[in-house]
């Protein structure tokens, strides 16, 4: 039987001393981070919380601050690997939109790990406008179409205003037949996305940016619905009384989804080199082929913008290049 570990991730995401003490009853070790290097609890709080430390019951692992997220979580992998017994099993609990990088870095790393990823403290409220789940989004193709033209939309400064020019903006970024693109026009006002006035329309910010803000391309096996921090931990307890997956069985999975959500390190780079050009970056299409020419002579650019077209990081709508947050892997 394999041993257990939790990672807290502890931005926007403080367990309170009581959850803490739970755990410390089921799992030998919590590891903590916070990559914004913050930590505070009460004086009281403080006293138990030394003596979990001193007997290694919880360990704060460091962090360097970076501007991109790949690095910082590879110093606390790095930890993780020097720290964990073979085999060890590590249940991660994060309220970062980020945390799937994580993830793919520990297995790279050759860690067993699953996520439970957590509403943020700080959007605790609950939204005036619900918005379907992911895994409706997509076994549902005129919602992914929604997705997709949120995706393009949040990335424009200029929006339509009118019902027509709305269905004109529709049919040419999702390359959609009249019918098609009307019926996406119905979904966008029906899902309270766009608001409508006779032929006057306007977009609700709040409600186009949460769309814009879910991952669709995140490795849905491991992102379960979103919960709060006593839940995630209640659920955490109930997992320490099960038994682990046997060895054999545990190692026969990870050879089976080592590879699973891996970036391709070409796309990777183009992400890195466009994130580098910021506000600079080529918005005729045959600029940017031209751009990724130069970049990667080796390559074979018309199959990359492809790939990129085909998995949503670039859109072009017949004029210009948008550029989508999952270029920036967000």
């Amino acid at each position: 039987m394999s041993a257990k570990a939790v990672l807290f991730d502890l931005e926007n995401n403080m367990p309170t001393a009581k959850m803490l003490r739970d755990l410390v009853q089921h799992y030998p070790t919590l590891y903590l981070f916070n990559c914004k290097g913050q930590f505070a609890y009460t004086l009281e709080d403080l006293t138990e919380f030394a003596m979990w430390v001193n007997t290694g019951q919880v360990v704060i692992l460091e962090t360097a601050q970076a501007k991109e997220k790949e690095f910082e979580y590879a110093v606390v992998v790095g930890q993780l690997m020097a720290l964990l017994e073979p085999d060890t099993h590590v249940e991660v609990i994060s309220a970062a939109k980020t945390s799937a990088i994580l993830i793919e870095l520990m297995r790279g790393s050759a860690l067993t790990c699953s996520l439970t990823l957590i509403q943020d403290a700080a959007e605790i409220s609950k939204p005036k406008y619900k918005i379907p789940s992911l895994d409706v989004i997509q076994r549902k193709p005129y919602l992914k179409m929604v997705k997709q033209y949120c995706d393009a939309l949040a990335n424009m400064s200029g929006k339509p205003n009118t019902i027509d020019s709305l269905k004109n903006s529709v049919m040419n970024i999702l390359q959609l037949v009249p019918e098609k693109a009307q019926h996406v026009v119905g979904m966008l006002i029906n899902l309270k996305i766009v608001k409508r006035y006779d032929e006057q329309i306007n977009f609700r910010k709040k409600v186009l940016k949460q769309w814009a803000q879910l991952h669709l391309e995140q490795d849905q096996a491991e992102l379960v619905p979103s919960t709060n921090l006593a839940q995630a931990v209640e659920q955490l307890q109930i997992s320490a009384e099960l038994p682990s997956a046997e060895p054999d069985l545990q190692k026969a999975q990870d050879a089976l989804f080592k590879d699973f959500g891996k970036i391709d390190p070409v796309q990777l780079e183009v992400a890195k080199k466009l994130r580098e050009l910021k506000n600079d970056k080529p918005k005729d299409i045959y600029a940017l082929r031209d751009l990724l020419e130069q970049m990667f002579p080796k390559a074979d650019v018309r199959l990359l913008l492809k790939e990129l077209i085909e998995k949503g990081y670039i859109y072009w709508n017949g004029h210009e290049v948008l550029y989508s947050h999952e270029m920036f892997l967000n």
